[in-house]
């Protein structure tokens, strides 16, 4: 394979990308953020347009990674925005949750099974954004509140709360209806 140099420009400085490297990142990232992209977006092939575009936009500003947090983080962080401004488009598409189970795959955590856990998918689902995504965060992609805080540039606090509230919100769904069964 020829190692061909990308150039990523930023305003200051001028770092380059190989080949090599961007693979890397697709290989050890991809299915991550692919993941992500998919239970936030709620929509399989949206979901890969905004990969397509969260690869693109590392591509750009790779030479502004500075280190400050692990690069799973940075990458992350990209994927969310390019998924937030996906939302902000009036031709979104929706999907049900069913369509999802064979690319949200198996887990490591809760959602392990995602076909036994249908209900418990489309109440996360149905969560507003700011708490459905600290939900996925910490449960779904088993990131630290710090991580999480950082991702989503909020403090510790903001995200705790915000995990007490989605989980609130979650335990509502979910609880058994009165008078039911």
């Amino acid at each position: 394979m020829i190692s061909e140099t990308i150039p990523a420009e930023t305003d200051n400085e001028k770092m380059c990308l190989t080949e090599i490297e961007m693979e890397r990142l697709i290989d050890v990232y991809g299915d991550h953020l692919l993941r992500l992209c998919t239970l936030y977006l709620k929509d399989t092939f949206l979901a890969e347009d905004a990969l397509q575009d969260t690869f693109i936009q590392v591509w750009k500003k790779y030479g502004s990674f500075q280190g400050r947090s692990s690069e799973r983080t940075w990458l992350t962080r990209i994927a969310i925005n390019v998924c937030k401004n996906y939302l902000r488009s009036p031709w979104k598409a929706r999907t049900d949750v069913k369509d999802l189970t064979e690319l949200a795959g198996p887990g490591r955590n809760e959602f392990e099974q995602v076909d036994s856990h249908i209900d418990v998918m489309n109440a996360v689902l149905a969560l507003k954004e700011k708490y459905r995504i600290v939900i996925l965060l910490y449960y779904y992609e088993e990131y630290s509140v710090k991580e999480i805080a950082d991702i989503l540039s909020k403090k510790e606090g903001t995200v705790l709360t915000r995990l007490r509230r989605g989980r609130d919100s979650l335990h509502q769904l979910l609880e058994p209806k009165k008078g039911g069964f």
